[in-house]
């Protein structure tokens, strides 16, 4: 299981994260997009569904006009594994949230988007 002290993808995602909640109006969108993204790493598509929401949550929550693009990510996973209704990929995404042992814990911050948005 990954947390946010493993692998480097996410402890540079979450040194990240720190710096833009001390000053939001620091990184640019293209940037803050740019930083989520570089954090994803390749694994199985189930696992990678797991870590991407727990990587773009946050990011989501912030700057609720990258989640459409941000959002891309885990919905190409879930469709290449096998998902066919798309009214399941917002149960997906509360699995995530809610999952005794995930693949990747996702913050109280991600949290809180994953289960209300």
């Amino acid at each position: 299981m990954a947390d946010w002290t493993q692998p480097q993808q996410l402890i540079g995602l979450a040194a990240f994260y720190e710096s833009e909640a001390r000053d939001p109006t620091r990184f640019h969108d293209e940037e803050f997009e740019k930083n989520v993204k570089k954090a994803f790493w390749g694994t199985n598509c189930w696992s990678f569904v797991e870590a991407a929401f727990a990587i773009i949550a946050p990011a989501c929550g912030r700057r609720p006009q990258l989640a459409r693009e941000l959002i891309n990510a885990p919905i190409d996973a879930m469709i290449a594994g096998g998902l066919e209704d798309p009214a399941d990929i917002v149960a997906q995404g509360v699995a995530c949230a809610t999952k005794d042992n995930p693949y990747v814990e996702p913050t109280d911050e991600g949290k809180q988007w994953l289960l209300n948005e």
